[in-house]
């Protein structure tokens, strides 16, 4: 076991210096209390090493086509921009892999905002409210009512559900009534599953967030 002298403490585990004073520790090292715990990343290190990989070839094979027909403009660029924004959107839901619903609310908006910079960038041609954000907000809306069925939130769960539920409705009914969106189909559909889960909600599960809300609201 190891040992700090000036402490006069026992330290367990395979630890190099104490923990009260920072000194280093005598002794031979035993088995930690706690097994160690490996990452998501530790867990899937060849398939990250072999995204990582994949990632640089594409963005190394871009560059050296881009190079090659210059006349074609720097698209190389916004494909390195792409695979940034993918291993930004990569990392979020990894770190948040825990709490379903602040995941995919977080990354409708990620997906949103880069969409609309990327679109900016490029001259704006709307496309970004015309799919991106109803396509996106469309799939959280989906994914949000399958996870509640699935997971059986409990009634709390179901007030924040609600508020996504609204949000996600809103956002293309704004850019819809504004005249922004030139495509409509997609803003309409969203805004149509916005009200359908949100009425499915109320319907069944209504009473239960009424008692939630009064409980909390006391």
């Amino acid at each position: 076991m190891k040992y700090c002298e000036k402490c006069g403490v026992k330290v367990r585990g395979v630890e190099i210096v104490c923990p009260l004073c920072q000194q280093k520790l005598s002794g031979e090292a035993e088995e930690g209390i706690y097994p160690p715990i490996p990452t998501v990343y530790r867990q899937y290190e060849t398939f990250f090493k072999a995204l990582i990989l994949f990632t640089i070839a594409v963005g190394v094979t871009c560059g050296a086509v881009n190079l090659l027909l210059p006349q074609r403009g720097y698209w190389s660029v916004f494909v390195a921009l792409g695979l940034l924004c993918f291993w930004i959107s990569l990392a979020y839901a990894v770190r948040k892999r825990d709490n379903i619903p602040e995941n995919i609310t977080v990354q409708v908006f990620l997906v949103s905002a880069l969409g609309l910079v990327w679109d900016w960038l490029t001259g704006w041609r709307g496309w970004s409210l015309d799919f991106v954000l109803p396509i996106a907000c469309s799939m959280a809306l989906l994914s949000l009512a399958i996870l509640a069925k699935v997971l059986k939130m409990p009634p709390g769960d179901y007030l924040v559900y609600l508020n996504m539920d609204i949000v996600f409705g809103i956002a293309p009914l704004v850019f819809y009534l504004t005249g922004l969106v030139h495509i409509p189909l997609p803003s309409i559909i969203c805004i149509s599953l916005s009200i359908l889960t949100l009425s499915a909600l109320i319907v069944f599960e209504g009473k239960n967030m009424l008692e939630e809300m009064s409980r909390r609201f006391h």
